[in-house]
């Protein structure tokens, strides 16, 4: 009878799956990990929380209509449209098409607006990230109110 010597696995092959396997673990993890971490939007190339701060825009409720000049350096690619009521505010809506710098645009009211109603509109402006054009919602912050006039 022939008796077997057991042999291990060699220090260098066992380096090399070590190795192999952490690269492994590290890359499964690094494209789990990006779904949680948003990619930055950029506008005119700073992050697009800044060009919210340049957004300068008159807005008037009045007859059904919405009623926006836009004044500031800054395209508005839509606003949201939101009611103030009862002690809270409630989306109605967005406007379509852009308003380039210095120009104006008007769009029907929503039938959620109603006369007397306070209209919150809150800009909306398209940036990019390294892949594609994405919109970003500026904070209430820069929004403009109005009251819906007969």
């Amino acid at each position: 009878m022939k008796v077997f010597a057991k042999r291990g696995l060699s220090p260098v092959v066992a380096t090399a799956l070590l190795v192999s396997i952490t690269l492994i673990l590290a890359v499964i993890i690094f494209f789990w990990a990006r779904e949680f971490i948003g990619e930055s939007i950029n506008k005119a190339g700073s992050a697009i929380e800044n060009s919210c701060e340049l957004v300068d825009y008159a807005v008037e409720a009045r007859g059904g209509q919405l009623f926006v000049t836009n004044m500031g350096t800054v395209p508005i690619y839509a606003l949201e449209m939101r009611v103030s009521g009862l002690g809270e505010v409630k989306s109605i809506g967005k406007t379509g098409a852009t308003i380039a710098n210095g120009q104006s645009a008007n769009w029907t009211l929503p039938s959620q607006a109603t006369i007397g109603d306070v209209i919150i509109t809150v800009p909306i402006l398209l940036g990019e990230t390294t892949t594609e054009q994405v919109a970003h919602v500026c904070d209430a912050d820069y929004g403009r109110e109005t009251t819906y006039l007969n």
